[in-house]
């Protein structure tokens, strides 16, 4: 009976001396802990906004924390494992915060192109200049916002803003042989005189001092 009880006693002791050799200690876990939340960030369908990286770097600042605290005790091969998941995590967030300023940041439009939203509108021009926004409905108020919009601006215009407004016009009458058969009744006299407004306009103006300045000062503006 107490050769019994003395084997128990010892299998228990084994038992016990087994599960804290099994444990991991605090520096350990807190290891583990850090490790593992680098490995669910990379796994993670990104979400490329300013709160949403704020929460994840919080929980990241909050383990690498707790984890240099204790990892004195650490053996090299541990030590070693945190250091190869602070590059990741490093890598992770310089693409995070690319990534963030490409859909946050919206890209200012060349002054070229704001130019030409201002004429006619925001991004209807394309690059092929095919100018297919324009229809025989909406051929007089295209003519009437284009010229009015230069008028007022005359003055702010420079020489090669004026060269560009003349390109665009002649896009425009180009787009205008194909779709003016289209326009209500009355349209094309009441274009004839926007037409020769624009000429009288441009006629005495072609973009000086004045316009220079004020160019350089927009485009540092846009920039």
């Amino acid at each position: 009976m107490k050769k019994i009880n003395f084997l128990i006693a010892a299998a228990l002791f084994a038992i016990a001396f087994t599960a804290c050799k099994s444990a991991p200690t605090e520096a350990e876990q807190n290891a583990i802990n850090f490790n593992n939340y680098v490995d669910s960030i990379e796994k993670l369908t990104p979400v490329y906004s300013t709160s949403n990286w704020k929460d994840l770097n919080d929980g990241y600042e909050m383990r690498v924390t707790k984890t240099e605290t204790t990892m004195s005790t650490l053996s090299e091969a541990e030590k070693e494992r945190i250091e190869a998941s602070k590059t990741r995590y490093a890598t992770l967030k310089t693409n995070y915060e690319i990534k963030i300023k490409e859909v946050e940041v919206p890209v200012k439009p060349s002054y070229r192109v704001a130019l030409r939203n201002g004429l006619f509108g925001e991004g209807v021009v394309g690059d092929d200049m095919s100018f297919s926004f324009v229809t025989g409905a909406n051929l007089l108020d295209t003519y009437r916002n284009f010229v009015n919009t230069v008028s007022e601006n005359r003055d702010l215009y420079s020489r090669e803003d004026w060269d560009e407004i003349k390109v665009l016009y002649e896009a425009l009458d180009t787009r205008k042989n194909t779709v003016e058969k289209e326009a209500p009744r009355g349209d094309n006299s009441k274009i004839a005189g926007l037409k020769i407004k624009f000429a009288s306009i441009k006629g005495t103006n072609r973009g000086g001092t004045k316009g220079e300045e004020n160019r350089e000062a927009k485009e540092k503006a846009v920039n």
